[in-house]
């Protein structure tokens, strides 16, 4: 078994500079732990609210004066029963197919078309749980066919993603900036109609609690996990006015941008923390004439 003796540990040298200094490294690296710590708080409060919004505005909406509607139980003459639970009496209930130009999958055997540079080709894993925007951390690219069946899975600004396979019900919406992007066939694309409903309202729903409820109710646990064309077209979404649709959106679309803020910021503040530990703790940088220079 590896191991050491003490004899050598104590032979070890490391840097150790004078009890003023080691202080004030000491309250620098402590004063970014609180920052860190603040910041993750901000995240977590954040998060809270999102769901609460999740909860208020795809199961209460707002009524005609921009108030959040009362609950069902202490208003049960604004509420109806529906195959998605209480729903508010203006709302309706559709399949994706009824709102929807189009619902198809993406085509097998790209591989012949991968490129180190190109078309971005969407797969399961730019789209996340944590909010219906895509990540771009892994990203592949292709130079696709020009036939019919290359442009029929080219996404369009608005296009919802519904992963099929695998991890189930995985939603992104297509931003207006995405630029030439194709999809794989484990991916579903849903093409809402603009006249019919709000694309990302319609997205924030598809990824909140009730219809991820229903969406685990579809698979057959013990199966191979999957869903087919004809059943994503059934998924069924509320439709309330189109002015609810915007707010919706509207505000769900905020608080995930808030909260990728603060998590933008918690990684800087930890690439700060481990490059001054790097810096100060090995005496590379020294903490005496950096507080010196900052001292009015």
């Amino acid at each position: 078994m590896p191991r050491t003796s003490w004899k050598h540990l104590s032979q070890i040298e490391v840097f150790c500079p004078g009890l003023t200094e080691q202080s004030r490294i000491a309250q620098v690296l402590d004063t970014l732990d609180t920052a860190i710590h603040e910041t993750q708080a901000i995240i977590a409060k954040l998060k809270a609210v999102k769901q609460g919004l999740l909860h208020d505005l795809l199961t209460r909406g707002i009524d005609a004066n921009g108030e959040l509607r009362p609950p069902q139980a202490e208003a049960p003459h604004l509420y109806k029963e529906s195959p998605l639970g209480w729903i508010p009496r203006e709302w309706e209930v559709s399949t994706l197919e009824a709102v929807s130009a189009t619902v198809t999958s993406g085509s097998r055997d790209w591989a012949r078309f991968y490129a180190d540079s190109g078309s971005l080709f969407v797969r399961i894993g730019n789209l996340t749980r944590e909010h219906i925007n895509f990540r771009f951390d892994s990203c592949m690219y292709v130079r696709p066919p020009r036939n019919a069946d290359g442009q029929r899975t080219r996404l369009e600004p608005g296009d919802i993603l519904f992963s099929i396979t695998a991890d189930l019900g995985i939603v992104g919406v297509v931003p207006v900036d995405m630029g030439e992007a194709y999809i794989n066939q484990h991916v579903a694309l849903v093409r809402p109609s603009p006249s019919a409903v709000n694309p990302r309202f319609v997205g924030h729903y598809l990824a909140g609690p009730v219809a991820q409820a229903y969406v685990s109710k579809l698979n057959d646990a013990g199966a191979k996990a999957g869903l087919n064309l004809p059943t994503v077209r059934g998924l069924l979404t509320v439709r309330p006015v189109r002015m609810e649709q915007d707010f919706a959106a509207e505000r769900l679309d905020e608080i995930d941008n808030r909260i990728q803020i603060a998590i933008t910021e918690s990684a800087k503040q930890r690439e700060l923390k481990t490059a001054l530990m790097d810096d100060l703790l090995t005496g590379r940088v020294r903490v005496t004439p950096l507080l010196e220079g900052a001292a009015p």
